[in-house]
């Protein structure tokens, strides 16, 4: 590929992930699909932070950079690296010997030599991405500051360790218990109920013991030490209790969880778990409303960093409310 094509290409790209970054920390959430976007209620036209003007229309956006004005569409998926001739031109537009073009026909000579050795490939959308290069998502970008030691939500491993998993625990232990209140009132189940019931124990007991396993696999105690904001510190008397707390009962947890989620060859395992003397499903219960208290307490400390380092993107708590201040 040619090489002023090929720097042309990367900075229109650097500029397109320096507009998304903006646009998320100003409380815009980034779409799935260029779909999503299409369907995404926000103003057509608002201001972003710094006072950057921003323009919506179909599947992309225009934003008003200090660096200059860049176009782009989202991608099929949601990629922001997509590109084609008129918005590489677009960008260029007074600044071709900066990119050493000394027109735009230059620029469309180089492009289509570059679809043509198959270095550039199309998209179903229209756009076009560099050949075998991994796509990137807007759901997946970084709108941290530099020196900001709390990661992007969707980089987060403790938000993902609660997402993904916690929550599912949560949810299959909600289930049962409202299943074990039914058969209380009415002394029995019926047998699709009893089918389900199982499912949900087993299902929360195995999400708890993947929690479980995440909290001791990220080190919990050095990550809230080294890699989080100071005030992230206070979290470590919950993580020291959780801690322990987990390997009180963790390999027979672990056990069961290995004989939920693969095909097992004998039941003595999840047996041996429900054993009368270890009385370890008080222990679980006690040990997922430790998890909760931890995760719910993690959040709130999020919330309140994403707020103070303006980045209103990853805000759950009044979330819609900063979405709705791009419409004055």
């Amino acid at each position: 590929m040619d090489k002023n094509l090929e720097q042309l290409i990367n900075e229109y790209q650097t500029r397109v992930r320096d507009a998304v970054a903006l646009m998320y920390r100003s409380g815009i959430k980034m779409p799935y699909s260029s779909f999503a976007w299409l369907e995404y209620d926000i103003p057509g036209s608002g201001v972003l932070a710094c006072g950057i003007k921003y323009h919506k229309h179909g599947a992309g956006c225009e934003v008003q950079l200090d660096t200059g004005k860049v176009d782009f569409d989202f991608g099929e998926n949601g990629e922001i690296d997509g590109f084609d001739l008129w918005r590489l031109a677009h960008f260029t537009r007074d600044r071709l010997p900066c990119f050493g073009f000394d027109s735009a026909e230059q620029i469309e000579k180089s492009f289509d030599a570059s679809i043509a050795s198959g270095e550039l490939e199309h998209s179903r959308s229209g756009l076009l991405y560099f050949a075998d290069a991994t796509r990137v998502l807007a759901i997946d970008i970084d709108s941290t500051q530099p020196g900001d030691m709390l990661p992007s939500r969707n980089r987060d491993m403790v938000m993902t360790l609660y997402s993904h998993y916690f929550e599912a625990a949560d949810l299959m232990r909600e289930n049962y218990e409202k299943l074990k209140t039914k058969r209380k009132k009415a002394r029995k189940l019926s047998r699709n109920d009893e089918v389900q019931s199982r499912i949900y124990f087993f299902s929360w007991l195995g999400f708890l013991a993947v929690t479980c396993e995440g909290f001791k696999g990220v080190n919990m105690r050095r990550l809230l030490m080294d890699e989080r904001p100071g005030e992230f510190k206070e979290l470590l008397p919950l993580s020291n209790a959780l801690g322990k707390l987990i390997n009180t009962h963790w390999h027979p947890l672990r056990d069961f969880r290995n004989n939920v989620f693969h095909l097992r060859d004998s039941p003595e395992k999840i047996r041996k778990f429900f054993s009368k003397d270890a009385d370890r499903l008080t222990w679980a219960r006690e040990l997922h409303d430790a998890l909760e208290g931890f995760f719910s307490s993690y959040r709130i400390l999020c919330e309140v960093h994403y707020f103070m380092n303006n980045r209103k993107g990853e805000l759950d708590i009044g979330g819609d409310l900063f979405r709705h201040s791009l419409r004055s």
